[in-house]
């Protein structure tokens, strides 16, 4: 193969592989902006699922990020929330008003992480 023809099969790969890296999905933040801690029984794993619907249709409404994982302790006593965005200022606006309406999170304890700074309150 000619040297020019090396070159411009090489540049193509290069901007091929450029092109992918750039097409690939935003990953989320390495860390939750917020976290959310209530108490559950086994039986209220219908509601939680209910819950998690709302919640994740609710930011992605608002654009605030996304409803991470839920952690729910095979014991049916402490259930995590962990919500991903860039403020957790405005996730907790967005989801507050859900959260403070269900009977599972109504009481529960809101982390939110601001950098290496966190502030942590129940939920009124």
């Amino acid at each position: 193969m000619p040297t020019s023809r090396k070159a411009i099969t090489a540049l193509l790969f290069i901007a091929l592989a450029a092109g992918n890296a750039a097409a690939e999905p935003a990953q989320k933040p390495p860390a939750p902006a917020m976290m959310v801690h209530f108490d559950y029984y086994p039986k209220d794993r219908l509601q939680i699922h209910a819950l998690e619907q709302r919640l994740a249709s609710a930011i992605k409404r608002a654009d605030a990020g996304e409803l991470g994982e839920t952690e729910i302790h095979v014991d049916g006593n402490d259930g995590y929330l962990y919500m991903y965005g860039p403020d957790p200022d405005q996730l907790y606006r967005v989801t507050s008003p859900i959260l403070k309406s269900s009977r599972l999170t109504a009481h529960s304890e809101v982390t939110k992480w601001y950098g290496p700074r966190t502030e942590t309150f129940v939920i009124r």
